[in-house]
């Protein structure tokens, strides 16, 4: 009993020290944000617009340091939690100029769903009995089929309806996994016998990190379709 208690007990530590990353991480983009639509907005405009391909070119550039993460997280603690707080700054230009395109209702609306989704479903992730593999690899499956259904939304179709349909079911799919990475948590540190590196646990900050994100882009785009 007492060993289980144990394990328990550590577990909990090590899914404090994933929340604590992440945290940190949603606070970095907090600020940067802050910046962007108050003091800075210009000079910020001014830096996306001569960026190479714009703000798809700091997307792009986004996608590639969570693929390098990905590599060198375990192996160099250092240098992904570094990677993390570049991430987190360049998400905060995006989330920014995203966020100026909404009133203060819609992305208080969209903060709170957001907020309250993330929490359930991490909490049925963290605790479920269910093995969500499952679930988590189809909902990375449909992913790539929004991202390509987004795409081209954004260049050919020019749909609103399409645009909200494909944001209700972004929440569902980011739901689930969601709730599968909070699983994931749990599974790694016991093949590890809780011995999990902390490039280990900035990796996962970072995935639940997205999660959190796309929860929050995909209700702004639901509440704030009018705006």
């Amino acid at each position: 009993m007492d060993n289980q208690q144990t394990k328990t007990s550590s577990l909990n530590r090590f899914y404090s020290k994933i929340y604590a990353y992440l945290g940190l991480g949603i606070a970095v983009s907090a600020g940067i944000s802050y910046l962007v639509l108050g003091p800075y907005m210009t000079q910020v405009a001014t830096l996306v617009n001569h960026f190479p391909l714009g703000l798809w070119g700091i997307w792009i550039l986004e996608i590639a340091l969570v693929i390098f993460l990905g590599v060198k997280a375990e192996k160099n603690p250092t240098l992904a939690l570094s990677g993390f707080i570049v991430y987190s700054m360049l998400n905060g230009v995006t989330l920014g100029i995203t966020l100026a395109a909404y009133n203060i209702g819609t992305v208080t609306q969209a903060f709170v769903s957001a907020s309250a989704t993330f929490i359930v479903m991490s909490l049925v992730g963290s605790f479920t009995k269910k093995d969500l593999s499952g679930i988590g690899r189809a909902g990375l499956s449909c992913l790539i089929g929004i991202i390509i259904a987004m795409l081209l939304n954004a260049f050919v179709l020019h749909s609103s309806a399409v645009e909200l349909f494909i944001s209700i079911l972004m929440v569902v799919i980011m739901s689930g996994i969601t709730a599968y990475d909070n699983q994931m948590i749990r599974q790694i540190y016991y093949r590890s016998n809780g011995e999990v590196s902390n490039g280990t646990a900035i990796f996962m900050a970072l995935s639940l990190y997205i999660d959190f994100i796309n929860l929050l882009i995909s209700f702004l785009r639901i509440f704030g379709s009018n705006d």
